[in-house]
Order: structure tokens, then C-alpha cells, then sequence
């Protein structure tokens, strides 16, 4: 057992005791750690706003046998903006779950780090939905099963016209193999092609990218199909986030810091 440091990113909270809390972090020395925050919940704790959603960090922790322990934390960026506005928030909640979710303890992965941060950054300032398409797409390449768009996923063929997308071969197929995923996704030429921009383009310039709702429904209806398949569940963040698209507010569906969901009666 020994002492490090490692910049990181809070990507969840629980509830452990009265005084205690369970944190989450995605480190860019370690990857995902999984570890422990002895006495923050205390109201009088200087550390309480280290451990908080969201918060880049750089963090003192120490191995123990089955969780490491935080002993220091010191903020480099909470993202206030976050937390001041619904459709962020909840879209900042979605990654982090997401990255939560898709990257194993200790899988050390310093793009997919760089690719949170940024992607925070951005998530004050720029169009929040078509930002999570960004981050989606770019996490699946950087963890090695981004959906095959050049070509057809099954045959290896030219596309051609009539395309569809099908989550469970990893995918577009071509006509000539629309039989092995009947139900298969259809996917327009324009669809297609925000796909691949999304994966190449510079993010600063993200805002001169414009989407219509068309294709970002399609868009939204694919990747969570995808991802779900990847998972093997639903992300609750997701309801979250359809929650506050269709009401604007947290009156069906709460999710709170410490990562919990509770629905309202």
C-alpha cells in the first residue's frame, strides 16, 4: 500500500455513512478508481467541495485493501455552469455515467480523459445535445468498437444507397445485406454523413455545425440503441436528460448529487 497522486474528474458520489462518501473518479495516471472520502459529508468539511459531480481535481489518495482512501483534493475547475442550467447538467450527468459505465477499474486511457475534460469544458458553452453526440461517438473509437461507417459491417462492400444502420453487427449494412439484421435502422444519407463529421471535426469549431432535428433525432435513436447494447443496460442519466428536454424541469424524474434517482409521486 503507498500514496500517489492523480489528476482527475469526479464522475460519481454515493452515500456511504452519515460522514462518509463513496467518489468515482477517472483519473489520467490510473483511469477509473473507485475510492473512499472519509468525513466530507460533514458540513463543516474543507473537503466536501473537492469530492462534488463534475469536479476536476487534483487528488491525494492512498491504496487500501479494498477501496483507496482520498486524503486531499484540490479543485482545478468545478463547472459551476453546469449545475446553473437543466439541459446541461443533465447532459453532463449522461457522460459522466457513460464513461462510467463503458471504461473498466484501472484501464488507464489518457484520450478518453482529455476527451472528458474537453468535453466539460465545452459543455458551458456549446450546443449540449449535439456536444453528447460528439462525446459518444469519439468514446467508442477511443475504446476500441466505434460503429463501422465506411463500409458495409458485414460483407466489407461499398455502401451504395440504400444503408441502414444495425447497433447489433457494430454498423451500416448495404442493400445486398439488409437480410442479416432485419431489423436493421434506417439510416439517411445526411445522418451518415453528420456521423462521420462529428468524429473528425475540430470541437472549437463545433458551433458552425448545424443539425436539424431530423437527423439529431435519428442521431439520438442509433447511438442510444448502440450504446445500450454495449452496456448491456439503460443509463439512468438518460431519463434524466429526456425528462428535462420534454418539461424542462426535475418534476418526474430527480437525479441527485450523490448519483441516486428517485421519481416523484
Amino acid at each position: 500500500m503507498g500514496i500517489y497522486k492523480a489528476e482527475a474528474i469526479v464522475l460519481r458520489t454515493r452515500k456511504y455513512s452519515e460522514a462518509d462518501q463513496l467518489v468515482t473518479l477517472f483519473s489520467r495516471q490510473r483511469g477509473k478508481i473507485p475510492a473512499i472520502a472519509k468525513g466530507v459529508r460533514k458540513v463543516k468539511s474543507r473537503r466536501r467541495g473537492g469530492v462534488q459531480p463534475f469536479t476536476h481535481g487534483a487528488f491525494v489518495l492512498y491504496e487500501g485493501r479494498s477501496l483507496d482512501h482520498i486524503t486531499q483534493g484540490d479543485v482545478i475547475d468545478a463547472f459551476p455552469a453546469l449545475t446553473a442550467d437543466l439541459d446541461r447538467l443533465a447532459y453532463a450527468s449522461y457522460i459522466t455515467e457513460l464513461v462510467d459505465g463503458l471504461v473498466e477499474e484501472g484501464q488507464q486511457n489518457e484520450k478518453v480523459f482529455l476527451l472528458l475534460l474537453t468535453t466539460l469544458h465545452l459543455m458551458t458553452t456549446e450546443d449540449p445535445e449535439i456536444l453528447t453526440r460528439v462525446f459518444e461517438m469519439r468514446l467508442t473509437n477511443f475504446l476500441g468498437y466505434c460503429p463501422e461507417l465506411d463500409s458495409c459491417v458485414n460483407c466489407g462492400g461499398e455502401l451504395g444507397t440504400a444503408v441502414r444502420f444495425s447497433p447489433e453487427l457494430g454498423g451500416v449494412l448495404c442493400g445486398r445485406c439488409l437480410s442479416h439484421d432485419p431489423m436493421a435502422a434506417r439510416l439517411t444519407p445526411a445522418t451518415l454523413a453528420v456521423m462521420k463529421q462529428l468524429l473528425k471535426m475540430d470541437l472549437r469549431r463545433l458551433g458552425v455545425l448545424k443539425v436539424n432535428q431530423g437527423i439529431r433525432s435519428e442521431l439520438e435513436k442509433l447511438l442510444n440503441r448502440y450504446l445500450d447494447l454495449r452496456l448491456e443496460r439503460r443509463l439512468r442519466s438518460r431519463d434524466f436528460v429526456i425528462t428535462v428536454k420534454e418539461t424542462g424541469s426535475f418534476s418526474d424524474v430527480v437525479v441527485n448529487v450523490e448519483g441516486e434517482r428517485c421519481d416523484e409521486h
